[in-house]
């Protein structure tokens, strides 16, 4: 700017012949014109580079914060997803999810001990393959000495949060707006790992400690967590305790943003709770969960008139428990979880086409059969998990990153493809795979929160970045189902 003026100054004193006042009013009148507008140029050229930046890449982009209110986008109602038979619409168009299971994402966005850069760079990686929702962990039970925990936990007990926890979770639905992602919040979980049921019900009757399950034996862990809504001595408490998590949770107002959570549209919809299972405990088990289910689901939705309720169940006993967990007037959509290992129908360890074969077809029956009992009860049906471990047989663990993925890859591909024949079918939504470790390790500083809970062997079904062949099948499915609007 310097060197203009200079020239500037030559031209009006040793070139034009006019009066030397005149001239210096002139000088002047030019000078305040040229510094009024260098503000335009500047802020021009700051826009120009942030459009740069964006378009390089999303994580240089400035990050969401309670400083940078002007980086949050201004999200109408309009954008809200609804259930519309068995397809979910959103701005009146069928949409279908691509998802990853993120579980660990609210103590990742924590400002204290969280890994926010990590995020960003997990979120970019799942944007460029296609991935368009994310499912998350939004309550977990301390009190954080307990072993195979989340930790730390969002609640410490009954209404006591850990406030830098509950911040990681607004910060990480802020950010889902420039991903183009929407995230469905799972309010409690079955199992031990994140607290879940069974710490309720000792909350509720501290005399009976929680006997963690062991290798081979889960059922009496199960009976234990079941008394969560069987138990009717205890059951006024535990829901008690329950439902004003829900409240906590759905009247949120987002430190970053000033969303109250019930009028967020980053937010798809609320999940009861991971896995919550249809044991038979009485003669009435049936009548008992489906109770609980109702009066759960009907309590969220006088709460929250925007977002959509599910149940988190798995789906796996059979069709009359399925229409149990899913024929509350208050559940909008069905869900289903698929683990072929886990449930004896694979072994990683085994080269043979007969056991890639075995596990296949009982996927693929699977899906066809809670889509016809989904489509029957004219709800979306979303698959919400299903993983695959590496090849053990290749020469690696099974637990580790340098093992093959030939019939994962195999696996995730034909699971892709059945569903999208089911959503031409317009018997399906999507897909959710267990679960997106992104750029963490196995080997990296404890928590390493990867893609396996902590009660469960780290790298068991954890997707990383580098696992192009796995992620390349969403990107694929992603350019499917563009062509079905």
């Amino acid at each position: 700017m310097n060197a203009g003026l200079v020239t500037f100054d030559y031209l009006v004193f040793k070139k034009l012949p006019m009066n030397r006042n005149l001239a210096f009013a002139l000088y002047f009148a030019i000078l305040v014109a040229l510094l009024y507008l260098s503000k335009f140029v500047k802020v021009s050229l700051l826009e120009s580079e942030t459009s740069y930046d964006y378009k390089m890449s999303t994580s240089e982009k400035p990050i969401i914060n309670a400083d940078s209110k002007s980086n949050i986008p201004e999200l109408s109602s309009k954008e809200f997803i609804k259930a519309d038979g068995t397809l979910f619409k959103k701005n009146n168009k069928s949409h279908y999810i691509i998802g990853a299971n993120y579980w660990q994402a609210m103590n990742l966005g924590a400002p204290e001990n969280g890994n926010r850069t990590r995020v960003l760079k997990d979120l970019e990686t799942l944007k460029k393959y296609g991935v368009n929702y994310v499912r998350i962990i939004a309550g977990s039970e301390g009190p954080d000495g307990e072993p195979y925990r989340m930790h730390p936990a969002l609640m410490n007990s009954p209404g006591d949060y850990n406030e830098n926890v509950f911040q990681g979770l607004d910060w990480f639905l802020a950010q889902l707006s420039q991903f183009n992602m929407t995230a469905i919040m799972t309010l409690s979980n079955y199992w031990h790992w994140s607290g879940g049921f069974a710490q309720y019900v000792n909350w509720a009757d501290p005399s009976k400690p929680i006997p963690y399950p062991v290798p081979g034996d889960y059922l009496s862990f199960e009976l234990y967590a079941a008394r969560f809504y069987s138990d009717s001595s205890i059951y006024s408490k535990t829901q008690s305790y329950y439902l004003a998590h829900i409240k906590s949770i759905i009247t949120r107002k987002n430190t970053i943003t000033g969303q109250i959570y019930k009028n967020d549209p980053n937010i798809f919809a609320w999940e009861l709770a991971n896995e919550p299972q249809a044991i038979r405990v009485e003669n009435d088990s049936h009548d008992i969960i489906f109770k609980w289910i109702d009066d759960t689901a009907k309590f969220i939705k006088e709460l929250d008139k925007n977002h959509l309720v599910s149940t988190g169940a798995e789906g796996k006993n059979g069709e009359e428990w399925f229409i149990t967990m899913h024929k509350s007037p208050h559940i909008d959509f069905t869900s289903a979880h698929i683990w072929v290992e886990n449930w004896g129908y694979y072994n990683s360890d085994n080269p043979s086409l007969e056991n890639y074969q075995k596990a296949e077809t009982f996927m693929l029956s699977f899906i066809q059969n809670v889509s016809d009992w989904s489509t029957q009860i004219n709800k979306p049906l979303l698959v919400g998990e299903y993983g695959m471990a590496r090849d053990a047989w290749s020469g690696e663990s099974k637990y580790s990153p340098l093992a093959t993925v030939i019939n994962r890859t195999k696996y995730f591909t034909s699971l892709a493809n059945k569903v999208f024949e089911l959503e031409k079918q317009k018997a399906c939504t999507g897909h959710v795979f267990w679960a997106f470790a992104g750029i963490a390790r196995p080997s990296d500083p404890p928590p390493t929160w990867i893609g396996d809970p902590p009660h469960e062997p780290p790298g068991w079904y954890s997707i990383y970045d580098s696992d192009e062949k796995t992620l390349n099948v969403f990107s694929e499915h992603a350019k499917q189902v563009a062509e079905l609007n």
